[in-house]
Order: structure tokens, then C-alpha cells, then sequence
């Protein structure tokens, strides 16, 4: 039947209506059922799943109904889970910033239809957060019913399990989804705690055959944190944070994001403002603990936390920059809109299969959590997540934190050392604060002398256990404009090369001095202690440096240059 844009609204409305209860009404973890109610342009699929027809006229919408959605929630958080659509949780919300997290098409299009690209020869976008499996490209579960259980359900946790098991297989799926009838059991169980903004996605593939198994996972994420729960999307000011140096280049028109397996900087393309198109690119050698999404429209994230022994792999995706607030109800558009997905797998990309042993059971935790006023991270985990900045212009050191247990109480602790000395900078107790904390400490009064130091911030717990421990290296006043410096116009220093990229300093007074270089970014290449008038100093590289002789409160600088 036919709907229009302003009756989709109502239906918006009416899911949001369900979910905006008043933060802070349940203290404790309740379970729900719920019925939601979502829209797509018209089609019939056949009893293998592929399509049979459907309707390219863009007024020809449809309304399907999921009976047996869930809602989990907490006093800070809300899921829904759609266990007969992929076992997808299709929301995320934040109750202390009225916020959703995960991307919800406003209206799906079936596409890709007959180009063999995908399982079922065709793909309809919703969103959230669902497994794919056992094949990749979404898999072949995406659209499937899994069945469901309730396996934990009182006042401090509740978890729903859905499992899937893998008996079936569509005969005309494209040559490279190859993996068959694997009759491999995934298991997803979803927990949410009391007291608690970050909630669990726990992963289990079971293999109860003699033999072994190929077979792929992924995670598929689809991302848009800080949106309006009715306008879901990521605006283009938005980073991709996965703690790695390099991608390799999978699929692109034009090969825009690189050649194929070509390594390439992943600065390059970590904001949606700098995707020229669609794309396929993996995370090289990623062995980190998290990866997510910042909008920095509102410094609103929201990250995947997990040890990542199972999931190395690391693949984004997104429609590029120029697909931002499309009408969705053009049928032409093909699904095509303004979110980031990251996703995780078992093997580096897509069509590289992985191996599970002869009745082998591989588990892993996922952990999901929003992140507020955070612009960065230094590091995060199931207790917090943690921002260090440094200002050396006013040389002021920050912290931005969100922990993620409301019922704790931590102790925060920093400390600075290099150059010869340390010094802590605070220690005190920390509470919960649901839109994150951030404060400032001026390091004036520990009265560093110019160098390269190390900050370490530490949140300890009530057991007297570092439970998210950061550090952050900092040049301190590395400027030649400080009223301390005296320099070569006063007669005080002055350097000559010497040969074999080596200098000699000269001072014109006998005395116990320490000498530190530095590149003009405020890296330490060198530094030692010396008595007299003459050190000479051997330098690893070529190029424009600072050299800094420091004589109890006064410090000598000069820069020279190394051929």
C-alpha cells in the first residue's frame, strides 16, 4: 500500500514516542516487547529469498510490521532488537542526550538487483548493528528470522540470545560466495547491564561436526552517533577512529580510494568529507582493542570495544560525501545515504575464508558504548574512555573522560616526567557524570624547563586497581620567545659544525651545564650533562634543529642547521 512522506513521519514518531521515556525512570534493567512498524517501496520475494518483482515508481511503499522486537533498558540506555530481521539491533539511544547512535533508513529500496554482487542478488539497506554470516557482503542472514530466547532477565542484567542455524543455501548465488551449507550454529547474545552505558554483543560460532569448516563473520555496524532519533545520519565533519596507520584499497569506481591491495595513508580518508565516492578500504595490520565514529558536529561518538583475538579484521564503508540527506523515497537512490559502517570480521576482508576446527566453539565479547564531549581518544575500554590534550602555548594539560558505571567511584591520577624530572599533577576522586567531564590543569607553577615529557593518566578503582590507564607525549615551551632564553646576539652561545654531522657549542662562562636537541616539532634526539665551556655533539640526521643549554634557571638556545 502507498504511504507518503508525511504518514512514514507519524510512524517515526510513534517508535520515538515508545522510546523516549523519561531518562532515569528505571534504575534497574527492564525487557520489553514491542511491535515496530518500518517502510519500503514495493516488491515479493521467492521462497529462496531472491526477488521476484517489485516496483520502481517511487509512491509505491509498503509497511511491514516486526512483532517480536525487544527493548532492553537501563536508566542511561535503550536497544531495540529485531530478532526475525538479521538479529539486528536497530537502535541505540542515549538517554542523557535525547541521541541515537546507529543509522535507520527512513525508507528501503531494494537495489543491485541482478548484478551479482550480493548473496541474494540484491541488498535492501536498514541499518543498526547485525552479524553476517556465514558468507560475506552481508551474508545470507540479513533478511532471515533467527530464533530467540531470553536467557537472562532480572533487575541487574538481561540478555536476549538469538542463533541461527546454517542448513540452507540459494543455488543461483554469485560464483564467489562458495562457502555452501556450512551447518555451522551462530549464537549473538545481547546483554544490558544496571547501572551501566555500555552493553554487550557477544559472539559465539559453533562447529559441531567432524570436520573442518570455511566460513566468514563479520559484524556489520552501520554508525551515525549524536542524531536525531527521527533524522538518523552522520554529518560530513565526522572521523573515523580505528587506531592504525594504513589501508588497503579494496573496491571503488575509478579506484578513487587506491588500487587494489595498495597500501595507502588512512588519514587520507578517516572523515566522511574525504570519501569522493563509495568505497571498500581495510584496516592494515590493525591490532588494537577499539575502533568508532566521531561526529564532531556535537563531539558525540559511538565505539566498539573488544580484545579482537578473533576479529582482526577491520572494514569501512561508506556512500561518499555527496550522498548527504537524500530523499530516500526516489526509488533511483537505491538506499544510498549519510552514515558510516565499520565493520568486524575473522578474516582481513571480504571472500578470504576463515577456519573453524572439528566441533570447535569460537566466542568473543563486542562491547558498544556512546562517548560524550569526547573530540579524541587516547584509550578506551569497558570502564571509560579518555582524551588528553595539550596546550603549549599556555601550557595547560586537559583530560576529557566519560566512564561508563554510574555506581563507581574512581580515583583519577596524573603525573608528568622527562628531562630529568617528574612530578604529579593531581590525584581525586572521580564520579560518574552522564554527559562526560573535562578539566584543565596550568603546568606554570611546576616550573618545567624546555623538553619532551610524558604525561600519564591512570583511573584507578575502589580496589585500588588501574582499570584505563593513557599517555601522551608533550614538547614543553619549545619557544624561542620565552624572556629565560638568552641567545647568540649576547655572546652567550655559539655552535660551529664540526664534520660528520656533529656540532661543537661554545660557552663564554666555566661551568655544569645539560644540553638537550630537539627537531622543531619538539622531538628529543639528544641530551646530557657537561662541564666546561666546549661539548661537541654528534646529531642522527640532517636538517634544521634547536639545541637548548640549560644553566640553572637560564636557558641557552640556538638553532643550526646539519647538513
Amino acid at each position: 500500500m502507498y504511504k507518503n512522506k508525511l504518514s512514514h513521519s507519524i510512524i517515526i514518531f510513534l517508535f520515538s514516542n515508545f522510546l523516549f521515556i523519561s531518562p532515569g525512570l528505571f534504575a534497574q534493567v527492564q525487557l520489553k516487547d514491542t511491535i515496530i512498524t518500518w517502510q519500503h517501496h514495493e516488491f515479493d520475494l521467492n521462497a529462496d529469498h531472491s526477488i521476484q518483482s517489485y516496483s520502481n515508481v517511487d509512491t509505491d511503499i509498503e509497511e511491514v510490521s516486526f512483532t517480536n522486537a525487544k527493548v532492553i533498558e537501563n536508566e542511561l540506555i535503550r536497544l531495540v532488537i529485531l530478532p526475525e530481521y538479521g538479529a539486528r539491533v536497530i537502535s541505540f539511544y542515549y538517554k542523557p542526550t535525547d541521541h541515537e547512535y546507529l543509522y535507520q533508513s527512513e525508507c528501503g529500496s531494494p537495489y543491485a538487483i541482478g548484478e551479482r554482487i550480493f548473496y541474494y542478488d540484491w541488498l535492501m539497506v536498514y541499518g543498526g548493528i547485525f552479524p553476517t554470516f556465514p558468507e560475506p557482503e552481508h551474508g545470507k542472514t540479513w533478511l532471515l528470522p533467527w530464533d530467540y530466547s531470553v536467557n537472562k532477565d532480572n533487575a541487574d542484567t538481561v540478555t536476549v540470545r538469538m542463533e541461527y542455524l546454517d542448513d540452507t543455501a540459494y543455488s543461483q548465488a554469485p560464483w564467489n560466495y562458495n562457502n555452501g551449507i556450512t551447518n555451522l550454529t551462530c549464537r549473538v547474545d545481547i546483554s544490558v547491564y544496571r547501572n551501566s552505558s555500555i552493553w554487550d554483543f557477544d559472539v559465539s560460532i559453533i562447529n559441531d561436526q567432524g570436520v573442518d569448516v570455511n566460513y566468514e563473520y563479520w559484524t556489520c555496524t552501520t554508525l551515525a552517533p549524536g542524531s536525531d532519533s527521527d533524522d538518523t545520519g552522520t554529518p560530513l565533519n565526522s572521523e573515523i577512529i580505528i587506531p592504525a596507520e594504513k589501508y588497503f584499497a579494496g573496491w571503488s569506481p575509478g579506484n578513487w580510494i587506491g588500487n587494489s591491495n595498495g597500501l595507502y595513508d588512512l588519514s587520507s580518508i578517516n572523515y566522511l568529507s574525504e570519501w569522493d565516492n563509495m568505497g571498500i578500504a581495510y584496516a592494515d595490520g590493525f591490532d588494537g582493542t577499539y575502533w568508532g565514529v566521531i561526529n564532531h558536529e556535537n563531539e558525540e561518538g559511538i565505539f566498539r570495544v573488544s580484545e579482537n583475538i578473533e576479529t582482526r579484521g577491520v572494514k569501512l564503508w561508506t556512500w561518499g560525501q555527496d550522498n548527504i540527506d537524500n530523499d530516500l523515497y526516489d526509488f533511483s537512490n537505491g538506499g544510498a545515504d549519510n552514515y558510516i559502517e565499520l565493520w568486524a570480521g575473522v578474516s582481513e576482508s571480504f571472500f578470504t575464508d576463515a577456519v573453524i576446527k572439528r566441533n570447535e566453539q569460537k566466542k568473543w565479547k563486542e562491547s558498544y558504548c556512546a562517548t560524550i564531549d569526547l573530540s579524541a581518544i587516547c584509550n578506551i575500554n569497558r570502564h571509560g574512555a579518555v582524551n588528553l590534550i595539550w596546550d603549549n602555548e599556555a601550557s595547560e594539560l586537559s583530560y576529557e573522560l566519560n566512564t561508563f558505571h554510574s555506581d563507581k567511584t574512581y580515583t583519577l591520577e596524573l603525573f608528568i616526567e622527562g628531562a630529568g624530572f617528574n612530578a604529579p599533577i593531581t590525584s581525586h576522586n572521580i564520579l560518574f557524570e552522564e554527559l562526560g567531564q573535562v578539566e584543565s590543569f596550568s603546568l606554570d607553577g611546576l616550573n618545567l624547563m624546555p623538553g619532551e615529557y610524558t604525561v600519564y593518566f591512570d583511573l584507578i578503582d575502589e580496589m585500588n586497581n588501574p582499570v584505563l590507564s593513557a599517555r601522551k607525549n608533550i614538547p614543553v615551551n619549545l619557544n624561542t620567545s620565552s624572556t629565560d632564553i638568552v641567545n647568540r646576539d649576547e655572546t652567550k652561545l655559539s655552535i660551529t659544525p664540526i664534520g660528520n654531522k656533529s656540532i661543537r657549542a661554545e660557552l663564554s662562562q666555566f661551568d655544569t651545564y645539560r644540553y638537550q636537541v630537539f627537531t622543531l616539532n619538539g622531538q628529543l634526539l639528544a641530551s646530557n650533562q657537561f662541564t666546561g665551556t666546549t661539548v661537541d655533539i654528534q646529531i642522527p640526521a640532517s636538517g634544521l634543529f634547536l639545541l637548548t643549554i640549560i644553566d640553572n634557571d637560564i636557558v641557552y638556545t640556538e638553532k643550526f642547521f646539519i647538513y
